[in-house]
């Protein structure tokens, strides 16, 4: 078994933790204070599932790393288990509902800053660049907008926010993910 089989093992576990986790939570719609569908819970969802899923795909790109260090493992631990935490977060264990997006905001936008701070970081680590060149902008705003979200504390916001989240992640894997 080689060093990136070995890690690709736990990665694939907890990911597959957040993903079961993300779908299990699928099956109670979320409701907002007022009894409606909670429409940024259900978009943060469903693109947090969507990144899930072609970040593990993306993580066959690492099978020509070499050499592997304790920093990198961990670093790669730590990147994917903040998907297991956004998918708990949105979806708690043993819950009998699922809280509205307002109950959670704090909570998701502060793990979503930390995930715009170390994803570059792991690109960059894997890659040894972050291209395209776009690429950065994209994380810092989405991080920037996620502080803001903390800030407002507006459910307009965060509706806003969690469907331009879904719109520029199904761009991105059309536009890098799938053809670069």
């Amino acid at each position: 078994m080689s060093q990136f089989e070995f890690i690709f093992v736990l990665i694939s576990i907890i990911a597959g933790l957040a993903l079961a986790q993300l779908l299990a939570g699928m099956t109670r719609p979320p409701k907002d204070p007022n009894g409606r569908l909670d429409v940024a819970h259900v978009a943060f969802s469903f693109g947090v599932t969507v990144l899930l899923i072609t970040i593990w795909w993306s993580t066959f790109r690492w099978q020509t790393y070499e050499p592997w260090t304790v920093i990198e493992f961990l670093l790669l631990c730590f990147y994917i288990s903040l998907f297991y935490v956004k998918a708990v977060i949105l979806s708690p264990l043993r819950a009998s509902e699922l809280p509205s997006f307002d109950e959670i905001r704090g909570k998701f936008f502060a793990v979503m800053i930390l995930y715009c701070a170390v994803e570059p970081v792991v690109i960059y680590l894997r890659d040894g660049e972050l291209a395209p060149w776009w690429y950065l902008p994209m994380m810092v705003h989405f991080g920037v907008l996620a502080g803001l979200g903390i800030y407002l504390r507006k459910a307009w916001f965060d509706r806003l926010y969690a469907l331009w989240f879904c719109i520029v992640n199904i761009a991105w894997i059309f536009l890098a993910r799938f053809t670069g």
